[in-house]
């Protein structure tokens, strides 16, 4: 039997299996207690003792030693006076381990794996702008179109803001304005209504006096009629 002693002999009682907790417990400490002969004499009680340094009751204690006894992990001598002292020889098991035959592992070629392409997300579009139907509905403005509106109305007002000429001329404007692009309505009276609402923007920088308009000649006979209207309702006959 070769005594261990030291490092070796505590590796040696860590080492050893097919015990129980307790039963590892008292072959550890005794293993650290053991001086280079492998012997050491702690008693059972007391904080020296097993008993204290395992944290076991004394009965727990006294089978453990026992059970390592019967399997041969330690061994003890009573000498009269000077207690029990123990010899700490962990059996281990003579059955070396097979060992496994060598095994050629042939390396796996590995293939690279493509990378999964996200889908495309679909590009946020701008819908084509719709054009404008002239001929979905209405008719061309008349030729002899006359505004129709009331004198307290917002419209109404505003004309009557106009100075003396200024509706003859706007009406003729308005008609020649339309006749030429060709628009279509279907509401004459209000699309003279938003014409009297942005007649500036229509005409530019334009200025007007607060006199009769005289048109002479160039004017048509529906305008010279505005015209003449306007002339009477502002005091002036022409």
């Amino acid at each position: 039997m070769t005594i261990l002693t030291g490092f070796d002999l505590c590796r040696a009682a860590m080492s050893v299996v097919g015990i129980s907790a307790p039963e590892q417990a008292v072959l550890n400490v005794l293993a650290i207690m053991a001086n280079d002969e492998a012997r050491c004499w702690p008693g059972i009680n007391g904080p020296t003792g097993l008993t204290g340094k395992t944290k076991l009751s004394e009965r727990s204690v006294q089978r453990a030693v026992q059970a390592l006894k019967d399997a041969g992990h330690i061994n003890w001598q009573d000498l009269p006076g000077r207690g029990r002292i123990y010899l700490v020889h962990p059996r281990q098991s003579d059955t070396p381990a097979t060992v496994a035959p060598r095994q050629t592992v042939t390396p796996v070629r590995e293939t690279a794996t493509p990378a999964t392409v996200a889908p495309k997300l679909p590009r946020t579009t701008i819908p084509p702008k719709v054009e404008r139907n002239r001929d979905a509905g209405g008719t061309v403005v008349p030729l002899d179109f006359i505004p129709i509106v009331k004198p307290d109305s917002i419209t109404g007002k505003a004309m009557a803001a106009w100075p003396p000429g200024v509706e003859a001329e706007q009406v003729e404007h308005f008609i020649d304005r339309h006749t030429t692009q060709g628009t279509k309505s279907l509401d004459w009276q209000a699309s003279w209504r938003t014409w009297v609402k942005n007649w500036k923007s229509f005409n530019g920088k334009r200025t007007y006096d607060r006199r009769p308009a005289q048109r002479g000649n160039d004017l048509t006979p529906m305008a010279r009629a505005l015209v003449e209207r306007e002339a009477r309702r502002s005091g002036f006959a022409e």
